[in-house]
């Protein structure tokens, strides 16, 4: 392949849509171990054209990414470099596009044989793992997982939400990483939430006792107890523990939405993953409170403003073809 042919395929990649089969076909081929040169330039390029910031921590960044690919240097697992990276880095079709390769090449045993779980927005779907552990995975949320767990624990990475129901095996802990924290447990069931726009990362236990380290400090720790819910704020770093009712918080994988105290951009974002539409508000006006409102799984995305329209005074909606209009005064 002519090395003009693989910087066109690799820009291109990055700069429109690509269906997940194409996704999947592209980071398998990127992952290979060939074409090395073409490859560092190209993604050189994207990096060099994103307007961000380039300091000499994001170039000294850079060229452990480039000694990674070529093989040269064994780069221990390390989620602070993503993090730096990530911070750098206006390309965000880069970013997510290829997940597997900025993200878990770094954190995954090169070694296991992984597979991947995407969700389009409008849908959940459940799988069990090769352990019989039973995750539930919600819309908009992606689940890497080996296909089966051959390593001393049972590591997972999760982007999004899903319901963990863990097969008990006290001599393999059974590890959930997020971008923000960890969530390690033995047998036990508990819900898991770091979408990549919200402002939260959440951990809540349903039945059990799980372990959850911050990413950011791995020495620091929390064991949460059934009803606990760990709140991780992506903004100030912030951890809150709080009492809520955990079979309510995982009612989604039945059809549910209940809110117990939230803000209207956590509803919102909810509803739009839910129901695939686009929900336009003034967040100004509708983020001095918190909401608590439950809606059940047969109700339309009318209904649902139909209801919101009762909670919040003087509001008023309009739906047109996917996109939902909802104002107030």
């Amino acid at each position: 392949m002519e090395s003009r042919n693989i910087k066109n395929i690799i820009s291109r990649f990055f700069e429109q849509y690509a269906s997940k089969n194409t996704q999947f076909l592209f980071r398998k081929w990127f992952q290979l171990n060939v074409h090395l040169t073409e490859k560092e330039e190209s993604m050189e390029e994207l990096w060099e054209n994103s307007p961000s910031v380039i300091s000499a921590q994001t170039l000294e960044d850079l060229s452990r990414i480039k000694a990674s690919i070529s093989g040269d240097v064994p780069t221990k697992p390390t989620y602070s470099l993503l993090k730096r990276i990530i911070s750098y880095v206006a390309v965000i079709a880069v970013i997510i596009s290829s997940s597997i390769y900025l993200t878990y090449k770094f954190a995954v045993p090169a070694q296991l044989d992984y597979a991947e779980l995407s969700v389009a927005y409008g849908e959940s779907k459940r799988i069990i793992l090769s352990d019989g552990s039973i995750v539930a995975v919600n819309a908009g949320s992606t689940l890497i997982y080996p296909k089966n767990f051959t390593t001393d624990t049972r590591t997972v990475f999760l982007t999004g939400e899903a319901n963990f129901s863990v097969a008990k095996n006290p001599d393999k802990p059974f590890i959930v990483k997020t971008k923000y924290l960890d969530v390690r447990a033995i047998g036990t069931k508990f819900d898991v939430q770091s979408y990549p726009n919200a402002n939260y990362t959440k951990a809540t236990l349903i039945e059990g006792k799980v372990k959850v380290n911050m990413e950011q400090a791995r020495s620091k720790f929390f064991i949460l107890r059934p009803n606990n819910q760990l709140v991780y704020s992506h903004r100030d770093s912030n951890i809150s523990i709080v009492d809520v009712d955990a079979t309510k918080i995982a009612s989604w994988e039945d059809g549910y939405l209940i809110f117990q105290g939230v803000t209207f951009d956590e509803i919102a974002n909810t509803l739009e993953r839910k129901y695939n539409v686009v929900i336009n508000y003034d967040g100004r006006t509708l983020s001095k409170q918190s909401y608590y409102v439950k809606f059940n799984p047969d109700e339309s995305i009318k209904e649902v403003m139909d209801i919101l329209c009762v909670l919040i005074s003087k509001s008023r909606y309009k739906i047109k073809d996917s996109k939902v209009y909802f104002y107030t005064k």
